[in-house]
């Protein structure tokens, strides 16, 4: 069998190696593992609107989140940072929420589990809300709306309009009415959107299972670069072929046939076929191996070019060619 045809399989198997590598990569999400804010209002239509507020928490996980000590606070645009609940104790149920808000500026359908405590440092456009997990040192959550300072990555664009809300997004496609709020890229502007209408939730309201978020690019990935370029195969054998035979044939019975018949006709002893080794090795690096592209792989971020080496050998009196494979 012409060796042409033995390299092809080997090409083709470690090529359909790559591929298969690719293809199990696991898609990465970004729903959250921790309690969130998933809504705030800061303005509404009440009889006192500037103090219509809210301040909504989501469980996006399967189990209860007991909440002893824990704290609410907000942060202005100049920095500085004020309670609205010092001490917040309560539990918020597995895919459930919790309520927290102005005791007497709120007049939302769905009770405040929990009013604020300084009612005095109410929210108001350009500014941040933080969630601890004891007394202002443990962060769990925290966003920031307008020209807020203290963000995660980039605050929320706008402030939230008159009796609406900015809302944390179900999954990265946006809003589920009935999946949850756990979206969180740890980006603000990505994982809120403006609601027209807000729509507080407590303890009481159903739970909401979290939608399962949009995975990241790489699942898409797998099939639409990495299978195309498959069909490159008519690529594979076409500078294979050509290449190949050429050197190979040309070069090997030219040294062979030269170097037999020297030492046999100018020198009788044995000890002259020592220099005929020389000149056997001498025609094998002339060849540059050939090399050839054989996949194009384009990923987030990178491109990876893969290409074949075909590495001559001599051994005794044949000549073989190993393939080697290099991505970059």
């Amino acid at each position: 069998m012409p060796r042409k045809y033995l390299i092809l399989p080997i090409v083709l198997s470690f090529f359909l190696l790559i591929v298969f590598s690719l293809s199990k990569a696991k898609p990465t999400y970004s729903l959250s593992t921790h309690a969130v804010i998933s809504e705030v209002q800061i303005s509404g239509d009440s009889a006192d609107p500037d103090n219509d507020e809210f301040v909504e928490l989501y469980n996006p996980t399967g189990s209860d989140v007991v909440m002893t000590g824990w704290r609410l606070t907000r942060k202005n645009s100049a920095g500085t940072e004020a309670n609205l609940v010092a001490s917040l104790s309560g539990t918020i149920p597995a895919h459930g929420f919790f309520l927290i808000g102005h005791g007497t500026g709120y007049n939302g359908s769905a009770a405040l589990d929990v009013p604020y405590s300084a009612a005095s440092n109410a929210l108001t456009n350009n500014y941040t809300v933080l969630l601890y997990s004891d007394a202002g040192v443990t962060l769990v959550d925290k966003v920031g709306f307008g020209s807020a300072v203290d963000t995660e990555t980039t605050a929320v664009t706008d402030n939230p309009a008159a009796n609406g809300s900015i809302e944390r997004k179900s999954s990265s496609s946006g809003l589920d009415e009935s999946g949850g709020n756990g979206e969180d890229t740890d980006n603000n502007n990505v994982d809120f959107l403006q609601r027209v209408t807000s729509d507080p939730q407590n303890t009481g309201s159903a739970t909401e299972t979290p939608s399962e978020p949009s995975a990241t690019p790489t699942e898409t990935l797998t099939p639409t670069p990495t299978l195309e370029p498959t069909p490159s195969e008519t690529l594979t054998p076409t500078p294979t072929e050509e290449p190949t035979p050429t050197p190979t044939e040309e070069l090997t019975p030219t040294p062979t046939e030269e170097a037999t018949p020297t030492p046999t006709e100018q020198v009788t002893p044995t000890e002259e076929p020592t220099p005929t080794l020389e000149p056997t090795p001498t025609p094998s690096p002339v060849p540059t191996p050939s090399s050839f592209v054989i996949g194009v792989f384009r990923f987030p971020g990178r491109t990876s070019v893969c290409t074949l080496q075909l590495l001559p050998l001599r051994v005794r009196f044949m000549r073989i060619f190993l393939p080697r494979i290099s991505c970059s």
